[in-house]
């Protein structure tokens, strides 16, 4: 009978694994769409296809901080689908902080890319016959610029990194005030 138990284990354990990708999945789609549209006037899929290596490496890092984060959020869903039971409170706990995670993702890639661009708006002030007013982040992607894209990357994935700490045990605590809540 141990046997049917192992089974039953391995078959949550492929279960949280499909689980897990398809909210990546989810997750990853969202985000893009929305960053597509903070980016107007760069065209990512064209960029892509002309082997614009600035555009993906400031994809890579947009998908590499939306998924420190969102991979946090999917460990508090895998919570509730354990061996031996099933947690309700954690998985609405869970599913609570996919739904943080998410626009927290966005929302820092966003507002860091803005930061990043007035740093190097000041950094360039600095600098002998630089005309500021011609220099755009989509621009210098567009034009190839990798070194724009290595620095957006970096802050992105720093950024990313902290975020996912503060997101990771987000479910535990509102899974216990929702049992607390109910009984």
């Amino acid at each position: 009978m141990s046997w049917l138990y192992g089974l039953v284990d391995i078959g949550i354990g492929i279960l949280q694994l499909i689980l897990g990708v398809v909210l990546a999945l989810f997750s990853i789609t969202i985000a893009l769409n929305i960053l597509d549209r903070t980016t107007k006037g760069l065209n990512e899929f064209e960029e892509l296809r002309k082997k614009n290596l600035a555009v993906a490496v400031y994809i890579a890092g947009v998908l590499i901080a939306v998924g420190n984060v969102i991979g946090q959020a999917v460990s508090g869903i895998s919570k509730a689908i354990i061996p031996g039971g099933f947690n309700v409170a954690a998985l609405v706990a869970g599913i609570i902080q996919l739904f943080v995670g998410l626009p927290l993702a966005v929302v820092i890639i966003v507002w860091a890319q803005s930061r990043v661009y007035k740093w190097l708006v000041k950094a360039a002030e600095k600098l002998p016959g630089v005309d500021i007013r011609e220099f755009d982040i989509v621009t210098e992607l567009k034009n190839g610029n990798i070194a724009t894209a290595i620095v957006l990357f970096g802050t992105f994935f720093a950024i990313s990194l902290i975020a996912s700490q503060g997101v990771a045990y987000l479910s535990e605590p509102i899974a216990s005030a929702i049992l607390r809540l109910t009984g």
